[in-house]
């Protein structure tokens, strides 16, 4: 009885609200639930209230709850006995944790978060919220899920306190409609054998509260369709009365462990708006199922009330281990372990949890990496919780908190005035730093610290850099173990007049130290990406007090100066190269995209002006545009002089950073740097030792070059230095020779689609390449870079890689296989209709159009002029027309229309007498 009773407070406990005290923690309404003599539950109460396992409040009615539980869900409490709720409540410290049901999940800030953020839209949806289907493999959790959103919809008043939560199970009428029918809609009297009476279903029963449909891909698509009309109109109709329909408000959540598209209508999803997915244990974070461990374990030892000693081992293969039953699997073997350490034990020693418990099946999973990143030996006793398992250092957390909170106690006494207790504040943080500085722990996280400590002596530099000042050395450290410590922690009050408290604080400091609490802000900006902090108000606060202006000096100042230049890391190149030849930081840089405006950079300009001291100046370095556009978008509130330079180089750009270290002034920084900048120019090419080249080309384009380059680049051994270069058919039909890839490489061939007729350099068809008819010529031009042996691999490659459904697969995206039938019925139809006979390679010289072409229509992107020889006369126009009857099946297939232009490309392939007309278009 003891343990029941203990249990059932323990589960509520979590829900407990100290404002409004519910009676189901009272010995009278226990005594009801229970069905047990009042006094009895009384007499057990009391005894477990003296052994601090529970909280007594002695009022009127007298109450009692679960001492461990209310601890781990709200606040530590100092006794057993209290007098009323407002002396429990008293003891909240400043900085409480908000009370949330979904907390009680572990993953609720993680995994879970989505699902619950999801979850919670649906249920303060107005109007009763919004059906939920709950996705996930079976023992992740959903019925547990569903418990606590009936819990939270009470504490948040969404349902009434007394609110039904009806669960039914689908699985039971998985092959029986009528029965589904019954159960779930309720019946009248005779509407089938054996209703002798009327009757409510899950609906009625459910009405102001919450219906859980577990299982519900156990539903035929009949009894899907049943639920469609309370889903649409909140209406059901009781089996045999279809005339009165009876109005339902309840709250519908459905659970399935199938996937949705397979086994539900597709109607019925849709009327399903929020649909969430619970994880399984293999795809949480490691850290949640070791959370998930240590709560099972704690649990455990509480019911058998003695402490349990579990090796790091045996933690590390429960936390990696593979369990098809997920959260409920593992939570029944750390019960069977437990159960055999109780076995094997001595009365009153502590149970000692080891790899011989375990499954035996948990080791083949292993990677036998033996190593593991927990202690030698994990305690878990009767004060053990989850949070100071997880996070050692909890204590120091609690002592910070401790500061934080005096902090605010201390400027309330004075009565909110900071010019009385800015002394004694400032005590009280430099006492937090010394605790954090030479009371904590160093060796632990020591990485973390290392890491901490490097990007903040990195971020002073930054602020020094940018607002001409020097901070104290030691300040690096302490803001570094500040920020360690912080990052585990929240430390934000709830109640209004404490916050109010802060913020008047935080404006007052402001006002006292202006410059301090800017340099903090900024400091907090550039720390928060790189060490995961939110920042907070407090943090300000604490920052500002400790680099108050003894911390730091002014230096003697010089112009700030910026690079600003197009292109990806234009700016960034040159300030780089300038500060290193310059030994200091100088310069910063704003890299542009080609098509920013000058507006756009005078912002940028502006928003680096608000967030350095241009006082003694502005020196802008640009690469392009009009020096007095970019000025003219400045406000006039600006009063520093600046200097803008045009035509940014590196050479500018040290001569300008040497000017402004010497300090000269603006005039002769810009004067003296640009008299001394000459520009020298001559073009050299290479005579010997040019790379080999082989270069590939396309008449519409560069696109299928660049793909059939691929293709040859795929086929080269790794060992082979040639290069394969993709040109523009156009500018080497026009520029020839005279072209600068001729200049700076040695060229052996070209293959293409076109042949540019450049004298003295070889040419191969694509057509030719596919056929195999010209691997010959090709071996040549490769005997000056292949070795016999490189040669052989390239052939082997190309005889893969060139194939016709690799190169139609490679240069468009279609079903390679159904367009090779489709032109194979246009060709077979172009020969009986024109009584000819294709050459195999004017063939393939259509299998690669013709398949581009479908491509190109299917995108809306046709060539729509026709540049070639072709003269119009009757008969040419008796072949156009033959083209375009053949063409029919292709056109009806893909739903395209081909235009005269195409037409006219693969005329010059089918009736020219060269085989070297195949015409593509760049994709």
């Amino acid at each position: 009885m003891k343990e029941e009773l203990l249990n059932y407070l323990k589960n509520q406990t979590a829900f407990l609200n100290l404002n409004d005290l519910s009676d189901i923690f009272t010995a009278s309404k226990l005594a009801e639930i229970f069905k047990v003599k009042r006094n009895t539950v009384s007499q057990y109460l009391n005894l477990m209230t003296e052994t601090g396992e529970l909280v007594k409040i002695n009022s009127r009615p007298v109450y009692y709850f679960h001492k461990e539980a209310f601890e781990k869900q709200f606040f530590t409490l100092r006794a057993n006995y209290y007098e009323n709720a407002k002396q429990v409540l008293s003891e909240q410290p400043l900085f409480g944790k908000k009370q949330d049901l979904f907390s009680l999940l572990i993953g609720h800030d993680k995994s879970l978060h989505q699902v619950i953020e999801q979850i919670k839209a649906a249920l303060n949806y107005p109007d009763g919220g919004l059906p939920v289907l709950i996705n996930g493999e079976s023992g992740t959790g959903k019925s547990y899920l569903v418990k606590l959103i009936h819990h939270y919809c009470i504490q948040n008043d969404l349902i009434a306190e007394d609110a039904p939560f009806v669960t039914l199970n689908c699985a039971q009428y998985a092959n029986n409609p009528e029965l589904l029918t019954s159960n779930l809609f309720g019946h009248v009297r005779g509407a089938y054998t054996g209703a002798d009476d009327d009757r409510k279903g899950a609906f009625e029963l459910a009405n102001g509260g919450i219906l859980f449909l577990d299982e519900v891909h156990r539903l035929t698509a009949e009894g899907q369709e049943k639920l469609f009309t309370y889903l649409d109109q909140h209406l059901i109709y009781r089996m045999g009365d279809t005339s009165n329909p009876i109005n339902v408000q309840t709250r519908l959540f459905f659970a399935t462990t199938e996937e949705l598209t397979s086994n539900f209508l597709n109607t019925f999803i849709r009327r399903i708006p929020i649909q969430v997915t619970i994880p399984s244990l293999q795809q949480r974070e490691k850290n949640e199922r070791v959370e998930l461990i240590y709560s099972f374990l704690i649990n455990e030892q509480t019911k058998i009330k003695r402490d349990l000693l579990i090796s790091g081992q045996t933690l590390e293969l429960l936390a990696n281990g593979k369990f098809k039953g997920n959260i409920g699997e593992l939570k029944n073997i750390i019960k069977v372990m437990v159960a055999k350490a109780f076995s094997e034990s001595m009365k009153e020693q502590p149970l000692k949890l080891t790899i011989y418990q375990l499954p035996e099946r948990l080791f083949s999973q292993h990677s036998y990496n033996l190593q593991t990143s927990f202690p030698e030996e994990i305690d878990i006793h009767s004060e053990s919780k989850v949070e100071n398992l997880m996070m050692p250092n909890t204590h120091n957390q609690e002592k910070v908190d401790d500061f934080l909170s005096t902090i605010i106690l201390e400027y309330q006494k004075a009565h909110g005035h900071l010019n009385e207790c800015h002394l004694k504040l400032k005590e009280i943080v430099d006492r937090l730093f010394d605790y954090l500085l030479f009371k904590t722990d160093r060796n632990q996280k020591h990485e973390t610290l290392l890491y901490l400590t490097q990007y903040i002596r990195e971020t002073f530099q930054q602020m020094e850099n940018a607002y001409q000042i020097k901070f104290n050395g030691n300040s690096v450290y302490a803001v570094g173990y500040y920020l360690f410590q912080r990052g585990a922690s929240r430390w934000i009050p709830e109640d209004r007049q404490i916050m109010g408290l802060v913020y008047q604080l935080e404006a007052q400091l402001l006002e006292a130290y202006p410059a301090s609490y800017h340099y903090v802000e900024r400091i907090l900006e550039l720390c928060k990406p790189k060490v995961d902090i939110e920042v907070s108000v407090m943090d300000r606060i604490v920052l500002t007090l400790y680099l108050k202006k003894a911390d730091w000096i002014k230096k003697q100042g010089i112009p700030k100066a910026i690079i600003v230049a197009h292109g990806y890391a234009t700016a960034s190149s040159i300030a780089n190269v300038a500060n290193r030849f310059l030994e200091h930081n100088i310069f910063e840089s704003f890299d542009m995209s080609l098509d920013v405006t000058p507006q756009q950079i005078a912002e940028e300009i502006l928003v680096y002006s608000e967030n350095n001291d241009i006082s003694n100046g502005l020196v802008i370095l640009v690469d392009m545009g009009s020096l007095k556009e970019i000025y003219q978008y400045f406000p006039k509130q600006i009063n520093v002089p600046i200097v803008i330079m045009n035509n940014v180089t590196t050479p500018l750009a040290i001569l300008v950073g040497e000017n402004i270290k010497n300090q000269r002034t603006l005039n002769e920084i810009a004067s003296e740097s640009v008299d001394k900048v000459h520009f020298d120019w001559e073009i050299i090419y290479p005579e010997e030792n040019r790379p080999k080249a082989l270069l590939t080309t396309c008449q519409t384009g560069i696109g299928t070059a660049t793909k059939i380059s691929q293709l040859l680049e795929k086929s080269l051994p790794n060992s082979c230095k040639l290069k394969i270069l993709p040109q523009e058919y156009r500018i080497l039909n026009e520029r020839k020779v005279n072209e600068i890839v001729f200049s700076v490489y040695d060229v052996l061939g070209i293959i293409g689609t076109d042949d540019p007729a450049i004298e003295g350099v070889a040419y191969l068809s694509l057509e030719e390449l596919i056929s195999g008819d010209e691997h010959q010529k090709l071996n040549e031009w490769l005997s000056q870079v292949m070795t016999p042996e490189e040669k052989q691999i390239f052939n082997t490659n190309i005889v893969r890689n060139f194939s016709l459904e690799r190169v139609i697969d490679s240069v468009t995206i279609l079903d390679t296989d159904k367009v090779m039938s489709e032109i194979d019925l246009f060709i077979r139809d172009l020969e009986l209709v024109n009584l000819i006979q294709l050459s195999n390679a004017k063939k393939l010289a259509l299998y690669v159009h013709v398949s581009c072409l479908i491509e190109r229509l299917i995108r809306n992107i046709p060539i729509e002029t026709y540049e070639g020889p072709l003269i119009f006369d009757q008969c040419q126009k008796e072949h156009l027309k033959s083209l375009k009857k053949a063409f029919s099946v292709i056109e009806r297939d893909y739903s395209v229309v081909i235009p005269d232009s195409e037409v006219a490309y693969i005329f010059d392939i089918v009736y020219r007498n060269t085989d070297t007309s195949m015409k593509t278009k760049e994709f």
